[in-house]
C-alpha cells in the first residue's frame, strides 16, 4: 500500500497564501465616512468628535455647507465610529456602524453621508434612477439623495 503525501500545493506555502489573500480581500475595499451640516435657523454650529479603535479625529466644528470625510479600509466584518454631536439643538451620542450592509443601506457603494439637520442625525441614502433617450439607444443615470432620520437630538 502506498503513503499518502500531502500535494504540493497543500503545504506551508498554500497556508501563505490563504492568510496574504484574506488580508487583501478586508482591507482592500476603500471606503469615506462623511459628515455634513445642513443646519438651518438660529444655532448652525455643529460640534463633534469622532473616533475608532484605531484613531481619534479630534473635536472638530462645522458651520452650514460645510463637510468632513474620512477614508479608511473597511475589515471583513465591520468598523465601528464613534461619535458625539452637538449643536444649539441638542446632542447625540451615535455609534457609526461601518459594515457591509451600511454599505448597501447608503445605496454608494464608497461612502456613507451622515446629515445634520435641525431635527437630528440623518444618513443620507442614494437611489439611482436611470434615464434613456426617446429612442432607447442612450442610456445614463443620476443618482437622488434621500435623507432618513436616524436620531433625533436629545
Amino acid at each position: 500500500m502506498g503513503t499518502n503525501k500531502i500535494p504540493k500545493t497543500l503545504n506551508g506555502n498554500f497556508v501563505l497564501i490563504l492568510i496574504i489573500t484574506i488580508m487583501m480581500v478586508t482591507h482592500s475595499h476603500g471606503f469615506r465616512l462623511e459628515i455634513k451640516n445642513e443646519l438651518s435657523g438660529r444655532y448652525r454650529k455643529l460640534v463633534y468628535k469622532c473616533w475608532s479603535r484605531d484613531n481619534d479625529f479630534g473635536w472638530r466644528q462645522n458651520w452650514p455647507g460645510q463637510y468632513k470625510d474620512w477614508s479608511f479600509a473597511i475589515s471583513l466584518f465591520h468598523t465601528f465610529f464613534y461619535c458625539h454631536f452637538r449643536t444649539g439643538y441638542g446632542r447625540v451620542e451615535k455609534k457609526l456602524v461601518v459594515s457591509w450592509d451600511l454599505k448597501d443601506r447608503c445605496g454608494d457603494r464608497t461612502k456613507c453621508t451622515w446629515v445634520v439637520k435641525k431635527d437630528g442625525l440623518y444618513l443620507r441614502r442614494w437611489k439611482t434612477i436611470f434615464f434613456s433617450n426617446k429612442y432607447g439607444n442612450e442610456r445614463w443615470n443620476d443618482y437622488i439623495p434621500h435623507d432618513v432620520l436616524e436620531n433625533p437630538w436629545s
